[in-house]
């Protein structure tokens, strides 16, 4: 079983309590463990695989909230760095009609530097899935020079962008370029539509996925929510059917899917497309059953659950 080696950020989300409020009018916020790359190892380990997470966060009460969830989750956090500066933070509030009011506050995890972590020298795939990763300062070097090394050692590379619009506003440019590079180095990439059809400048998927410059044999994913996911490999389109759920809450749905995925890549490589197509509906699977609870890392399913759910 090979490592899922994921990098990026780990923080607070202060989510509102109150009901269609704004940040403005918000009082009352509950604490909850965030931060994507994270939140894919969780999900991986769950599910019986081999996880390590590297990054930063403050040496402070919620840095060590935080370490303690990942090695609750028995996710490796070697290297996670504790340090002076302060946790990173994001506050978040639902209004009416589900629209999303933000303030991120960073801290700790922009400044990961490669020379404070091991990376693994053999048996790991490689995932990039940090909101922050593109954002500037150490982490976004980091991110770079730990992209080079992995391509150098041959190892499975894998990329979900995780566009937030409060994140980057009006600088999307940066974001599409720096995206457009990972994916063609990537062997495995994760879309949302939205994001597919950003990063490209095409409305329609197929020819939104076939303007990327892409390895021979990547495998692309733009997840449909309930429609399923859309799956191209080797010159080839299929929508991979999801099941039913009644879904309640999706927030985390696309990193149950990735750590879904890589977990069987991890196991596994797949030696033909009938076998990702497998590691696909498997991992859709996963996603529509951890949208059927509250919390992005509290909804992600145990082998178990999804036994008994299927």
């Amino acid at each position: 079983m090979k490592t899922i080696f994921c990098i990026g950020e780990l923080l607070i989300d202060w989510i509102s309590t109150d009901i269609n409020s704004s940040l403005v009018e918000s009082v009352n916020f509950i604490k909850k463990a965030g931060g994507a790359p994270a939140n894919v190892t969780i999900a991986a380990s769950r599910l019986g695989g081999k996880a390590s997470f590297a990054g930063k966060v403050g040496k402070d009460a919620f840095g060590l909230f935080l370490k303690e969830t990942l090695d609750r989750e028995n996710v490796d956090t070697t290297n996670l760095i504790l340090a002076d500066e302060y946790t990173t933070f994001a506050y978040v509030s639902i209004k009416k009609g589900g629209e999303r009011d933000f303030i991120f506050m960073r801290g700790a995890d922009a400044l990961l530097r490669k020379e404070e972590i091991n990376l693994p020298s053999e048996n790991a795939v490689f995932h990039f899935g940090s909101a922050t990763g593109f954002l500037g300062k150490e982490l976004t070097k980091t991110y770079l020079e730990t992209l080079e090394y992995a391509l150098k050692k041959g190892f499975f590379i894998s990329f979900d962008p995780n566009f937030r619009d409060a994140l980057w506003q009006e600088n999307s440019q940066d974001f599409i370029q720096y995206s457009q590079d990972f994916i063609s180095k990537a062997d495995f990439i994760k879309l949302s539509d939205d994001e597919a059809k950003l990063i490209s400048g095409k409305e329609d998927l197929q020819e939104a996925i076939e303007s990327f410059r892409l390895k021979q044999e990547a495998i692309i994913c733009v997840t449909l929510g309930k429609n399923g996911t859309l799956l191209y490999h080797q010159n080839s389109f299929e929508i991979v059917p999801s099941i039913v759920v009644n879904a309640i809450d999706t927030t985390g749905a696309g990193d149950a899917f990735v750590g879904a995925f890589l977990k069987q890549i991890a196991d596994k490589s797949p030696e033909n497309s009938i076998e990702i197509k497998n590691y696909v509906s498997f991992a859709n699977k996963v996603a529509a059953i951890s949208t059927t609870d509250f919390g992005a890392i509290e909804a992600l399913p145990t082998t178990e659950k999804i036994s008994q759910f299927i």
